[in-house]
């Protein structure tokens, strides 16, 4: 606010700005303004706003903000800090090696080239195919189908052979066989005799 002393000092204008701020009439010389503003604080001197009393309420409210502000950081600080979440743990499954790889794996590590028995055995499990153990010459023998006796009819026609002598002697070297086995005295010396006169007999009457 302008103290009565300072209204000499001011200019025109702002004597004007002085008078329209209290709602007093603008017009006039410098002289009446001065005459007006003076009169106006005599009467309402009591009522102006001491500026001091206004900037001095200002610091308050400041102090008031900050210290709410430090109160809320000293709060934050206090709380405790959230728990870490505990990391899952990822197993990998590594699927069952097959035969065929194993089999490499284990001719790679020592420098060695598979068997035979062990490329066959890769092999029938790369394509699935069942692996069955090699027979044994003894099994195999005993296997063999009995003499069918319509198959060497139709031979000893072909070759211009008696059929009923060849029939005779079949059905006689099949009575022996049963005999034999009848009393247990097959032996393979017995067994190896026979084969023997028999392939003697079928080669003495294929060439007559």
């Amino acid at each position: 606010m302008a103290e009565v002393v300072e209204l000499q000092k001011l200019k025109l204008a702002e004597l004007k700005q002085e008078c329209a701020a209290r709602g007093l009439e603008v017009k006039g010389n410098k002289g009446d303004l001065i005459a007006r503003l003076q009169a106006y604080l005599e009467e309402h001197g009591d009522e102006e706003v001491n500026e001091e009393e206004v900037l001095g309420e200002e610091p308050e409210e400041l102090t008031k903000v900050v210290e709410e502000a430090i109160v809320q950081k000293e709060v934050k600080k206090q709380a405790p800090p959230p728990a870490p979440v505990p990391e899952k743990k990822v197993v990998k499954i590594t699927p069952p090696i097959s035969l065929d790889e194993r089999l490499q794996k284990r001719a790679e590590r020592f420098n060695v080239p598979p068997s035979t028995d062990a490329k066959k055995a890769i092999r029938a499990a790369r394509f699935g195919i069942p692996v069955s153990p090699p027979n044994s010459t003894q099994g195999s023998m005993n296997n063999k189908p009995g003499v069918n006796v319509d198959v060497l009819k139709k031979r000893a026609q072909r070759f211009g052979m008696n059929v009923s002598s060849l029939s005779k002697k079949v059905e006689e070297d099949e009575k022996l066989k049963k005999r034999k086995e009848r009393f247990g005295i097959i032996t393979s010396a017995a067994a190896a005799i026979d084969d023997t006169e028999a392939k003697k007999r079928k080669r003495a009457e294929r060439f007559g």
